[in-house]
């Protein structure tokens, strides 16, 4: 099944989303998530959204600590990445497999479960302020075609997703998705609403991959 990745949510969407808090993912506005559902909580969460036709869902970082609750309600970061599904396969296991398309970056405001096993929330929308110089997308750019080269030589077929229509907002977060690995730094970015501020996270996390993968190709 596929849905329209482009329409907007909507204030009945975001005033009950569905949550889906994960250990290591951060989901960023303007990129794709394929995730497989086989928790028995998880899979009657995409069972009702695709009951009520529903399609919003947010994707949440857990806390630090959330190995010794998980079967419960571990703490969670509030801002979080909310997108919509495009494309869902329901297994013959019962297991879902969806891929999500991210839209915004929300505030999360728990609401209770009202008889559901799955988390929802309440999820306010963040906008981005601020804006970018050239020579700061240049930058971020630069480092990023950069380690692009470096994976390819083991990766052939890697390639950036950024297109030259992308806003600096976007291209932002499209090269942290890809290149920026350490879930407490893309967690860092994702909370930075500040466009400048955060093409400066991301080329500093950029940079310093760069700098270890020319280490690890250097002659000893």
């Amino acid at each position: 099944m596929e849905w329209q990745p482009s329409t907007p949510l909507s204030a009945e969407e975001l005033a009950r989303l569905p949550v889906f808090p994960l250990p290591r993912v951060v989901f960023f506005p303007g990129t794709a998530l394929p995730l497989h559902l086989f928790e028995p909580r998880y899979t009657e969460m995409i069972e009702d959204c695709l009951d009520s036709g529903c399609s919003a869902m947010a994707v949440a970082l857990l806390a630090p600590g959330w190995e010794d609750h998980y079967e419960g309600n571990p703490e969670m970061h509030e801002i979080a990445g909310a997108g919509r599904i495009v494309a869902h396969q329901r297994q013959a296991d019962g297991t879902h497999d969806v891929i999500l398309h991210g839209l915004n970056r929300v505030r999360l405001h728990e609401l209770p479960n009202e008889g559901h096993a799955y988390r929802c929330a309440r999820a306010e929308p963040i906008d981005d302020v601020g804006a970018a110089s050239s020579s700061d997308v240049l930058a971020m750019m630069a480092c990023a075609t950069r380690v692009a080269a470096k994976v390819r030589e083991r990766q052939p077929d890697f390639a950036l997703q950024v297109s030259a229509d992308l806003a600096p907002a976007r291209a932002a977060d499209v090269v942290a998705d890809q290149l920026v690995v350490n879930p407490v730094e893309r967690q860092r970015i994702l909370e930075t609403s500040d466009v400048r501020e955060r093409i400066g996270l991301v080329t500093e996390s950029v940079a310093s991959l760069l700098a270890q993968l020319r280490e690890a190709h250097a002659p000893s």
